[in-house]
């Protein structure tokens, strides 16, 4: 039996049947599927669907009681591999060399010398590698930085979450290299930046908050003098401290002028700078982090900042939260 019910209804465990509304409106760009998570519910509550069509012979009603003769889905269980301590030493080798690396090609740059691109797209290619086969424990371990790699490590971890984000998108693979490329150059105008002032504990006067605000158009010199690199590497560079309603830096674009790789990096960038040790601050849980984020739909793009989270929902949340 199909039963419509309104989006405010939804809970886990009912299957849609199909999602009623425009095809735009719909948050997870199929029709029919269980609802497995809050995250998911969440997801259906908050878009523009007018309305559910649930299947009772599948799922559970709106009263949590259940027709279903079927047997209760599998839960989640890890595909067998290496043990988790084999994995988080491939992991923590991998960090490592691609931290050193990155901060070679960037000290080749701080020298004069054009950007080494094919050693930071072996970087990428390391990435998407490790975060396919060890997502959580990938950003578990950039979550460990010591001051004097802040920069390099949270480039590292950027990139992880836009190779992530971008898979859960479903885009093809040369745009999800390009991404990750895009996240480990995004912060390279820190260069220009006294390390004193990166790395002081106490606030900011108004003069190092005006140096630190200048970092992405500085990056996005250094980037253009490269000659070669996609529009969208250093579309990211520059606008990723950008925000939706015009207040961001350095040029104070509105939403319409954002591209939709760039939202993604706002927010992978800020996402991962909040859940991670900073020299200035404790790092915020997951929750904490994305509880705070949904509340400034004046800064991010917010269904696409639910999308983020809907591909945090399995192994990345129960690795990082």
């Amino acid at each position: 039996m199909v039963k419509r019910i309104e989006r405010h209804e939804a809970r886990v465990g009912m299957f849609i049947e199909s999602l009623e509304g425009a095809w735009q409106d719909n948050p997870f760009g199929k029709r029919r599927f269980l609802l497995r998570s809050e995250t998911e519910v969440d997801l259906i509550k908050n878009s523009r669907i007018t309305g559910i069509y649930i299947n009772l012979a599948k799922g559970i009603d709106a009263d949590g009681s259940s027709r279903s003769f079927a047997k209760d889905p599998p839960s989640r269980v890890a595909p067998p591999g290496k043990p988790v301590a084999d994995n988080r030493r491939a992991t923590v080798r991998v960090v490592q060399a691609s931290v050193k690396r990155l901060e070679t090609a960037f000290g080749q740059s701080q020298n004069g010398e054009p950007i080494d691109i094919a050693g930071v797209s072996g970087i990428v290619g390391d990435i998407s590698t490790q975060i396919g086969d060890s997502p959580a424990i990938l950003l578990d371990i950039t979550r460990l930085k010591s001051k004097d790699k802040v920069t390099f490590v949270h480039s590292v971890a950027v990139s992880a979450l836009l190779v992530h984000f971008a898979r859960h998108l479903q885009f093809e693979e040369p745009l999800v290299h390009l991404l990750g490329f895009a996240g480990l150059v995004h912060d390279i105008g820190k260069l220009t930046i006294p390390t004193a002032i990166l790395n002081k504990t106490g606030a900011l006067t108004a003069e190092e908050r005006e140096i630190i605000m200048q970092h992405p158009a500085s990056g996005h010199e250094i980037l253009k003098r490269q000659g070669n690199l996609p529009g969208v590497v250093l579309d990211i560079c520059r606008h990723h401290h950008e925000r939706m309603n015009g207040k961001g830096y350095p040029d104070g674009v509105f939403a319409g002028e954002l591209s939709l790789y760039v939202r993604m990096s706002a927010i992978c960038d800020v996402y991962e700078a909040v859940t991670s040790v900073r020299p200035y601050k404790k790092p915020w849980s997951s929750a904490m982090a994305l509880s705070w984020m949904l509340q400034r739909d004046d800064h991010f793009d917010i269904p696409l900042l639910w999308k983020f989270i809907l591909s945090l929902d399995s192994e990345l949340t129960r690795g990082v939260a």
